[in-house]
């Protein structure tokens, strides 16, 4: 699977003036997680659960699920409290750790949102404290999986109990009907239930590879269902189906042992593109805007088509706070406040690295990136993320992002102007960090080459193995790799520019307990990127000439 944006119609982060949206300051956005949050907590029981859907507990016993909605809410409420401060703040952890009593303290709800919900919010939480209970609903998951008939790889509303879990002469209830959005609240499970450690068997995700290939529209989208109409690709589906099918590909071996690009997924690209070409944010329910939202993270990017999924999004929910979810025109509906709490507070998460896409072979690893953020941002409880960028992106837009990775086998090709904004990134406050990707010297030589046409007479030197980049906040001792240095300044201040001439990116592609040495290597070097980081400088106030 690559994410192959000029084949797609996704354009990157740098076009920024191709969105539509106003843009929201950071304090209305804050102050709209706020308010969605206290509506949240206001649905909260005594017992704990949240009763985010009234309308659906009145009127209807078959889509209740008590379970699941308060993990919902439980959800929103953790990716919430970084941008939440005091009386809401108090509040919110309250509820959140109420919530969590009376998730782990009922009988798996077999149900397929709440599995899905559950074992994310249990993941978030604590994994190794929740480990038991995210392993019976992936459990659970696993066995109500459709594998014959129709909705092969499907998923429908209701999951089987494992045999030891059900009551003695109890029948299995009926899967009930099959379709997309069910099937996606299983991948979500799936996908965080593998990241806590279980190996999900490979039948499962075959299955399910099969089903969204089988089940894609010609025009690249995908609608509903089997036994839904119309048959015509709408933007809630294609969004949830295009995640799914990445996620599959990644779980199959899109983990490559070899140092190459693999081949694109033509089913994703078509996705995407369906997506860049499609996606209408005003007609977008809040269900749509946390799909949206999760693929721009899954994917790097942050535009579709030529817009900010985040801008666009923000600029709609912070405005109209009605929030509703489909087809909830009833009072008492707190869904569409949930999903969009998480849209907002998920699209505030911090990008820590850049990823440089450029001429040659700028992607050997489709996952290396994502995976290395993904682990500091569950060791650290504290949620990153990445981004992929180019070069036409002018450097105000690249300084928003500390660190700029640049990694491959062969010579590295940059134009004039292209190395004036490196050189311009690097003086004024970002940080260049380079990996000769399996030590490769073709690579080794033009970086370094590149370095001395930049700052001709600056050293790339060895840095000492008693800098804090060895020991802070992960000792190195398992893998200490030689992390070579250059200040920009002249040698004087911090490392500008950080270069690992023996890569190691291959072991964060491949992810695992046995890539965590690693791992800490770069997460060494984001913190001291952090601690040592100033401001940005501001741009030249010369005037420049206009076309």
């Amino acid at each position: 699977m690559r994410w192959k944006a000029a084949a797609i119609l996704v354009v990157l982060m740098f076009l920024s003036a191709a969105s539509h949206a106003q843009t929201v300051s950071l304090d209305q956005t804050r102050d709209a997680i706020r308010e969605g949050c206290e509506r949240l907590m206001k649905t909260q029981q005594p017992d704990g659960s949240f009763v985010l859907d009234k309308h659906f507990f009145e009127v209807s016993t078959a889509y209740v699920f008590p379970v699941g909605q308060t993990a919902l809410a439980v959800l929103a409420l953790q990716h919430a409290l970084p941008h939440l401060s005091g009386e809401t703040y108090a509040d919110a952890e309250a509820a959140i750790q109420k919530g969590l009593a009376y998730i782990t303290q009922r009988k798996p709800e077999a149900l397929t949102y709440s599995a899905g919900l559950v074992i994310s919010v249990l993941y978030k939480a604590d994994p190794t404290k929740h480990r038991r209970l995210i392993g019976l609903y992936a459990e659970m998951l696993v066995l109500s999986q459709q594998t014959t008939g129709r909705d092969v790889g499907f998923w429908g509303y209701y999951l089987h109990y494992p045999p030891r879990l059900q009551s003695r002469g109890e029948a299995p209830r009926a899967f009930g009907r099959a379709d997309h959005s069910n099937t996606q609240f299983a991948v979500l499970g799936l996908y965080y239930a593998q990241l806590a450690g279980f190996q999900i068997p490979e039948r499962t995700w075959l299955l399910l590879r099969k089903h969204y290939l089988d089940f894609q529209n010609q025009d690249g989208g995908w609608h509903y269902g089997p036994t839904y109409a119309p048959k015509e690709s709408n933007a809630n589906m294609t969004l949830v189906c295009t995640i799914s099918l990445a996620i599959c590909n990644e779980m199959l071996g899109d983990r490559h042992e070899q140092c190459k690009p693999t081949p694109e997924s033509r089913p994703v690209e078509a996705g995407l593109a369906w997506v860049a070409a499609n996606l209408d944010y005003d007609q977008l329910e809040t269900y749509g805007f946390y799909a949206t939202e999760r693929l721009g993270i899954l994917s790097g990017f942050s535009e579709f088509g030529g817009k900010s999924w985040f801008d666009e999004g923000a600029s709609r929910l912070v405005k109209d706070r009605r929030w509703r979810a489909r087809n909830a025109q009833a009072p008492g509906q707190e869904v569409g406040a949930a999903f969009a709490v998480l849209f907002l507070a998920r699209g505030l998460e911090p990008v820590i690295i850049n990823k440089l896409k450029r001429q040659g072979d700028w992607n050997n690893h489709l996952h290396d990136v994502k995976h290395l953020v993904e682990y500091v941002s569950d060791r650290f409880q504290k949620p990153k993320q990445w981004r992929i960028v180019t070069l036409d992106a002018d450097v105000d837009f690249l300084l928003r992002v500390p660190i700029l990775w640049i990694s491959g086998h062969d010579p590295l090709n940059f134009s004039d102007a292209e190395k004036a904004k490196l050189k311009a990134y690097v003086e004024r406050g970002g940080t260049l960090l380079g990996e000769a990707c399996c030590s490769k010297k073709a690579f080794d030589d033009s970086f370094r080459k590149l370095l001395a046409s930049l700052w001709p007479g600056s050293e790339l030197r060895e840095i000492r193995k008693d800098h804090p980049i060895y020991t802070d906040p992960r000792p190195l001792r398992t893998l200490r790799p030689k992390i070579l240095g250059l200040a920009s300044d002249g040698g004087q201040g911090r490392f500008s520019v950080l270069y690992l001439p023996n890569g190691i990116s291959c072991q964060w592609e491949r992810g695992g307990s046995t890539a965590t040495p690693a791992f800490d290597v770069v997460t060494n070097i984001v913190f001291y990127v952090e601690k040592t980081r100033q401001k940005p400088e501001a741009a030249p106030t010369a005037p420049t000439a206009k076309p």
